[in-house]
């Protein structure tokens, strides 16, 4: 179930809930062991609490506490059809991800000065 939270989580922004800022992968396992991560604005702004609060009961690090796939058939985003505020949806989800990679690009190039 922790997997098909980091899914639903990069198919709603674009990017992974867990990131190593320098893309160093023993500091990216310390993260994901944390389970430290964030909603970030803005590509979480117009994505409903519902899923937010789905996620979040996804991507519990203890395996008893975490929702089981039954949980996931009752949680109230599923069953209301993963409604969202958003009227285009797909769209803004491509724009995060282009938005993304636009400004993990403009890091690269800056870290490279």
């Amino acid at each position: 179930m922790w997997a098909t939270g980091v899914i639903l989580y990069i198919l709603l922004c674009g990017f992974p809930p867990f990131r190593s800022p320098d893309r160093n992968q023993e500091e990216l396992f310390q993260i994901i062991q944390s389970g430290e991560y964030e909603f970030l604005p803005p590509y979480w702004d117009h994505i409903s609490e519902e899923v937010k609060d789905l996620i979040s009961k996804l991507l519990v690090l203890n395996p008893e506490i975490r929702y089981s796939a039954k949980c996931v058939l009752q949680h109230s985003w599923v069953t209301s059809r993963g409604q969202t505020n958003s009227r285009n949806l797909q769209r803004e989800v491509t724009v995060n991800i282009e938005r993304h990679f636009r400004n993990r690009q403009k890091k690269e190039a800056t870290d490279a000065d």
